[in-house]
């Protein structure tokens, strides 16, 4: 256990470190009583589990030690003592993210010792439940994969019995999308953030792994910027890139030159997310995002996503489809 104490007040900075040991034996108490104290306290290799700061000290105020406290350790308990604050100040503390507040006199140091071990109480609890929580959704993740491939797996085994060409073909690109999926949550369990995902990352192995199913050894430019997107953007997205690069695998035919597929994602200024997926071959040129299953399928969740569908032909021959996701102002 490491606390700081942080009072101008040699008296009750003492008064404060004797009733932490009696609280918490064997406890490391460093007593701050000017910026030097502070500065050696930041630099320290190891931070403190408690900070008991004053309010108005002669060389700074407790909200300033507090930020630059939390900004080295994060995790690190925080408790306002003070007896010149009062109720506005209470509020401020708490809403700063003081974990308590305990008017400073001397029969309050009870208080203070219960007010820190409650404190910690409350830390160590929350944290507990979060690992556990972190434990759980890894497992649900891990599962969820496994029966995204189960699902793979199954789709696979029932088009092979299929002769019909028609309703194998559409099985097959059933599977496609359900494995694209299954890629794109494969990506936030790696990543360990349940709630973002390394799009870029995914495009680029989606990009391959469909270039692979093809067969053809099509060539493809590939313009990836870094960026992080929110699951439930990510999401539809991912499932329009499938749909594009397929798309444009299936119906682009090679001219003159190699068939080249395009796939690119950059932010547009306003930190706008932009998928573009292009080709150089011949083949379906309409202005439309087609008027199949899977061009239904891209207006339908770029609507989820506030996306705007741009479809054309490219300079050079070919086809150039755009998503702007017009809803995400900011990056993700």
């Amino acid at each position: 256990m490491r606390i700081l104490i942080a009072d101008d007040d040699p008296d009750f900075r003492g008064l404060a470190s004797r009733a932490m040991r009696r609280e918490f034996e064997g406890a490391a108490i460093t007593e701050i009583g000017d910026r030097a104290g502070l500065d050696a306290a930041l630099a320290a290799p190891q931070g403190p589990d408690l900070l008991i700061s004053d309010l108005s000290l002669n060389w700074i105020d407790g909200f300033s030690i507090f930020d630059e406290v939390r900004r080295a350790w994060p995790g690190c308990v925080a408790i306002m003592f003070t007896g010149t604050g009062d109720e506005e100040v209470a509020v401020r503390a708490i809403k700063a993210g003081f974990d308590d507040y305990v008017v400073k006199s001397p029969k309050q140091l009870r208080r203070l010792a219960a007010a820190a071990r409650a404190a910690l109480t409350r830390v160590e609890t929350r944290r507990g439940l979060e690992e556990n929580r972190d434990l759980l959704t890894q497992e649900l993740y891990h599962r969820l994969h496994n029966n995204l491939q189960l699902v793979v797996g199954l789709i696979a085994f029932t088009a092979r019995s299929i002769d019909e060409p028609v309703a194998r073909r559409r099985l097959d690109d059933l599977g496609r999308r359900v494995q694209s999926l299954s890629l794109l949550q494969e990506r936030l369990y790696r990543g360990g953030d349940f709630r973002r995902v390394d799009f870029p990352a995914f495009l680029g192995q989606l990009t391959e792994d469909l270039i692979a199913l093809d067969g053809r050894g099509v060539a493809t430019r590939r313009t990836l910027e870094p960026r992080m997107l929110p699951v439930d953007i990510a999401v539809p997205l991912a499932l329009i890139a499938n749909e594009l690069i397929t798309n444009a695998l299936k119906h682009a035919v090679a001219g003159a030159e190699p068939l080249v597929i395009g796939v690119a994602f950059r932010s547009e200024a306003d930190g706008a997310p932009v998928l573009e997926v292009a080709d150089n071959g011949s083949g379906q040129q309409n202005s439309e995002a087609g008027s199949g299953l899977g061009g239904r399928l891209v207006q339908r969740l770029a609507q989820q996503i506030g996306g705007v569908v741009e479809v054309g032909s490219k300079d050079g021959g070919g086809r150039i489809c755009r998503i702007t996701v017009r809803n995400l102002a900011r990056p993700g």
